[in-house]
């Protein structure tokens, strides 16, 4: 499965310097929603592999507890938690140049000290594209309110 993974990840991950044409800015945004879509399976599948394939060394994420996370206590937070479904729904990717920030909402399905939970997040992940990879640099999650904007 590992394999699976950094395979499909190296395929997605190369995208040409310039950012001029409509083709390549959607080619962009789906390889990235490609690589969140990688992330959360990696996440399920506990594939510390393919998460620090993902995930930058500079890696920085707050959690929906307001906890700031580099990425070795996220590697250890994945492996630690038990097993989780995760979807993601209603991403949005901007692109600034070699950078790319994603925003939407993620559902988190599992246990919990026995009991089942459900999980809805809204997310803000931020890729950077540096020597011919994207990889992610920075995420932020907050409980969803009860709105649904």
């Amino acid at each position: 499965m590992t394999t699976l993974f950094l395979a499909v990840l190296l395929a997605f991950a190369g995208t040409a310097a310039g950012y001029g044409h409509e083709a390549r800015d959607s080619d962009t945004r789906s390889k990235i929603i490609a690589l969140e879509n990688i992330w959360n399976q990696a996440a399920e599948a506990k594939d510390l592999k393919a998460l620090n394939a993902i995930l930058d060394e500079g890696f920085v994420y707050v959690d929906r507890d307001g906890r700031l996370l580099k990425k070795a206590d996220v590697l250890a937070d994945v492996l630690a938690s038990p097993p989780v479904r995760v979807s993601s729904e209603a991403m949005i990717v901007r692109l600034h140049g070699d950078t790319a920030v994603v925003t939407g909402v993620y559902q988190i399905k599992g246990t919990e000290r026995g009991k089942p939970f459900v999980r809805r997040d809204r997310f803000v992940d931020t890729w950077h594209h540096k020597r011919g990879t994207w990889t992610s640099i920075a995420s932020l999650t907050t409980p969803m309110g009860t709105s649904g904007y």
